[in-house]
């Protein structure tokens, strides 16, 4: 009789997205200051002096082995909402890891990770656009808001959240005369299905741990960036040219405030060269096409809206990941001191010089 319920009950229970919230009552203070990113379907925050961390000061890591586990508020849905995206979506069964805590602000501090599978990210961050109702019933069972902000309207801490906040890792690669790899991700994708990414971009994973040279946040993240790089624009370690960088850390909202970082690279081959390439059958229910595109020399790019330096096919049909690594490279070419970045602005002048 108890089973017979629960699926009876199940079969009234409804998830009404949000996709007109974007939460610009409770983002008022980030977009004085700058920090919010949006596109057309995601909205998401810099976080400036986080970045400014991470780039200036080596962060060592820590990982929590104890396994992540549904808050009971949200396992009574999850199993519902599981099924319902998957009817959706392709969706990656394996492990990956959570950032457990915020950035620390200081350097000696670690950052925290922690195993967690793929389908607690489903069942958690994905849930977080959505009101879960119920037939009949007039206000929801569960506000997919009060998963992101608290009752004050503070964004949530990562070390007080419910969600499993898979760390999301994207690469914005250059070719030999400067043209940057874009990926069409196919309809299937759970996370921007259908949008334009960036060259490299998807979740860290426990194997982007190994070896000794993971031990700091810096390196995790470029294991994890350079191996998605790799995967969707099917390239070899020996195309990479050695040089790459993490840029930025950012918060997705759209996505349950997900920790998400961004990375530049620059590559040892040319675009005709890696296009020539066709996508590798085991990404393909991921990656419909790739993509390399001309950007105008750094002096022409705006700060106020960095999306201006993609050509304007693009500009209304890019994921936030994207839109977010555009913006943290923007800023980061303002500091004229920075090696990688003049390294950039060599191939974007000679490309175009030799396009004339």
């Amino acid at each position: 009789m108890e089973v017979f319920s629960n699926v009876s009950r199940s079969r009234k229970i409804f998830f009404q997205p949000r996709e007109a919230d974007d939460y610009s009552d409770l983002l008022s203070g980030h977009e004085k200051a700058g920090q919010v990113v949006r596109t057309p379907r995601d909205v998401g925050i810099r976080m400036v002096r986080e970045t400014e961390v991470l780039r200036n000061h080596a962060i060592p890591i820590k990982v929590n082995q104890g396994s992540f586990t549904l808050h009971p508020y949200i396992e009574q849905f999850s199993l519902l909402f599981l099924s319902h995206r998957m009817r959706r979506s392709v969706i990656f069964d394996g492990m990956t890891l959570g950032l457990d805590a915020d950035i620390p602000d200081t350097p000696n501090s670690p950052a925290v990770f922690r195993p967690v599978g793929y389908y607690d990210f489903v069942s958690t961050n994905l849930l977080s656009p959505y009101d879960v109702g119920e037939v009949g019933r007039q206000e929801p069972l569960l506000r997919g808001r009060s998963l992101i902000f608290d009752s004050r309207g503070n964004l949530r801490k990562l070390s007080l959240s419910r969600l499993a906040n898979v760390v999301g890792v994207s690469v914005l690669a250059f070719t030999t005369e400067g043209k940057l790899l874009l990926v069409r991700q196919t309809l299937d994708v759970a996370g921007s299905p259908g949008l334009v990414a960036p060259s490299g971009s998807g979740a860290l994973e426990p194997r982007d741990l190994a070896g000794t040279g993971a031990s700091t946040l810096q390196r995790t993240i470029l294991n994890g960036a350079l191996r998605e790089l790799r995967e969707e624009c099917n390239l070899e370690q020996e195309d990479l040219a050695g040089d790459a960088e993490v840029i930025g850390y950012g918060r997705w909202v759209s996505r349950g405030a997900m920790p998400e970082f961004c990375a530049l690279a620059l590559l040892n081959k040319s675009a005709d060269q890696i296009l020539r390439q066709s996508v590798r059958t085991e990404e393909r229910p991921f990656v419909g096409d790739v993509v390399a595109v001309r950007l105008p020399v750094v002096p022409d790019w705006s700060a106020v809206d960095p999306l201006d330096v993609l050509p304007p096919t693009y500009r209304h049909a890019v994921s936030w990941p994207l839109a977010f690594s555009l913006t943290c490279l923007v800023e980061s070419m303002r500091d004229l001191s920075w090696n990688l970045g003049s390294r950039l602005r060599g191939r974007l002048s000679s490309g175009e010089t030799g396009e004339a």
